[in-house]
């Protein structure tokens, strides 16, 4: 497979999931939603997949800044998480279903040694059956993260997540730099 070259890009948004699934397809609903909003922005790209792909490791070689937007099975907490990733090379995904945010960020710091400000995006579902649409929880929370990642693209420089002035903020540390994150 030939892969396109890249310019400088600053910002990659990478949502996967399974449509086909309710609401394990949030994370293209979401990215989907995102390319009018940000289809000013020249340093922006956006990827909608079925899953991780080891291919997109040298798309992802400029990155500054990944988002990986996924979903989670509902387990009554706040509807969203976001989580900073580290580099780690744990295990050799076998199947491509099994490769993760961390993997991905492993091998750019080991063939680029780059490692991009990046971000796990889980968006709690309730509805993993056959079918397509979002269940009204998840499209509720989809909306928040929507706002919240337009905010961090539009405002910051990547690094640190925006104040939402609907949120108070809570300040965690990735072992580089303290990272605002929503609550």
């Amino acid at each position: 497979m030939i892969l396109p070259e890249t310019t400088s890009s600053e910002y990659w948004i990478i949502g996967y999931g399974n449509a086909q699934r309710r609401d394990d397809g949030i994370g293209p609903y979401i990215v989907n939603r995102l390319r009018p909003l940000l289809a000013s922005r020249g340093d922006v790209h956006l990827r909608v997949s079925h899953q991780l792909e080891p291919d997109w490791i040298e798309l992802l070689k400029n990155a500054t800044t990944i988002l990986f937007v996924d979903a989670a099975i509902r387990r009554g907490g706040e509807g969203r998480r976001w989580t900073a990733i580290q580099p780690e090379f744990k295990t050799l995904p076998c199947l491509g279903h099994q490769v993760t945010p961390a993997f991905i960020l492993g091998w750019l710091q080991c063939l680029y040694r780059r490692c991009p400000t990046a971000w796990l995006v889980t968006i709690e579902g309730n509805d993993f059956g056959f079918g397509s649409g979002l269940s009204p929880v998840a499209r509720k929370s989809a909306e928040q993260v929507i706002g919240e990642i337009t905010a961090l693209v539009l405002t910051q420089g990547g690094g640190t997540l925006p104040e939402l002035p609907d949120k108070p903020g809570k300040v965690i540390n990735n072992g580089q730099n303290p990272i605002r994150r929503p609550t």
